[in-house]
């Protein structure tokens, strides 16, 4: 079936595919399921921009690949497995498969999990993710909304800019040229987000910042949260103490922001069937995992120390990962 014959899945269940996703990729790092995962993304985002990968992708994902590997090998000197070893202090070696088998592990899960976040920006565009800010933060929101599009506003200023030199005669350019080509993108990159800002504005996007008492409340929140996070860190044994601090300062937080919040109401998309179906098999597939981690630890990691061997491969890692590959078959962005 043709991308665009499909219906669009609605954005709340691509953000909980990309947070099961993206979970897996922070679970899993046994090369052999990190690939099968990385396939299913690139499959997922090929159905959903109806385009292969692009060679851009492709390059990218081999340079983190790349350095991740060189890295761990030259920095590394654990491992049984000697590969090469040379004459000269401290940089001499020696270079040994495991450090070699490691960093190509994770470089491998780096990239999974940029190829993830990858279909999560063409799946959801900033418009969605602001529809679905809490009212209390539509300032925050918007601000992050026009951060979010600058990069793409910047980079359509170079495209339209080196067109523009292109059609005058200037098929070749020199580093030396850089800052007559620097300005105006970033000027124009500013003047198109200035205007999304004032169309935000237009459409009633709130613009109030909290006064009072409830500035600090807030602030009392935010210090109570941060108070709940340094204590589990630094005393695990007081996880649930920290636990309890966190929940009671997210709740006077959320009572803040519904006193802030603003009258004005923005329609969301129809939650449909289909919806519920990627839905349901992402958080199967990360709750799979995560129950995997916890019953068969050794199961989806992968450590070469001391000595390298091949990661072995079973069918449950590899069933909760093609259950990811659902909206593949079944919506579109």
């Amino acid at each position: 079936m043709d991308s665009s014959a499909r219906p669009r899945l609605n954005p709340s269940a691509w953000l909980l595919w990309t947070a099961c996703a993206a979970t897996a990729a922070l679970l899993v790092r046994n090369p052999w399921y990190l690939l099968g995962l990385a396939g299913v993304v690139l499959l997922v985002g090929w159905r959903l921009t109806g385009e292969p990968p692009g060679r851009g992708t492709l390059a990218l994902a081999g340079s983190i690949i790349l350095a991740s590997t060189a890295i761990n090998l030259l920095f590394s000197r654990a491992g049984d497995t000697v590969l090469l070893e040379f004459d000269i202090p401290v940089l001499g070696g020696p270079y040994t498969l495991e450090a070699f088998l490691f960093g190509l592990s994770a470089g491998l899960q780096v990239v999974t999990l940029l190829l993830v976040m990858g279909v999560f920006s063409r799946a959801v565009t900033a418009a969605d993710l602001l529809r679905r800010t809490p009212r209390g933060l539509y300032p925050i929101g918007v601000a992050a909304t026009i951060g979010l599009t600058f990069a793409p506003h910047a980079r359509q200023a170079f495209l339209d800019l080196r067109e523009a030199r292109q059609l005058r005669g200037a098929l070749r350019g020199s580093w030396r040229e850089a800052p007559r080509l620097l300005t105006p993108m970033v000027f124009e990159a500013l003047e198109r987000a200035m205007d999304q800002a004032e169309s935000l504005a237009a459409r009633g996007w709130a613009s109030t910042l909290p006064v009072g008492n409830h500035r600090w409340q807030a602030a009392l929140a935010y210090a109570a949260i941060a108070a709940a996070v340094l204590l589990c860190a630094a005393q695990p044994h007081q996880a649930i103490l920290a636990g309890g601090l966190l929940v009671v300062a997210l709740i006077v937080r959320w009572m803040t922001l519904r006193e802030d919040a603003s009258p004005i109401r923005h329609q969301l998309e129809p939650w449909r069937p289909i919806d519920t179906l990627v839905a349901a098999f992402a958080a199967a597939a990360a709750l799979g995992l995560l129950w995997l981690s916890t019953r068969v630890p050794g199961m989806l990691g992968y450590y070469p120390y001391p000595t390298a061997y091949i990661p072995p491969v079973a069918w449950p890692p590899l069933a909760a990962i093609l259950c990811l590959a659902v909206p593949a078959g079944v919506g579109r962005a």
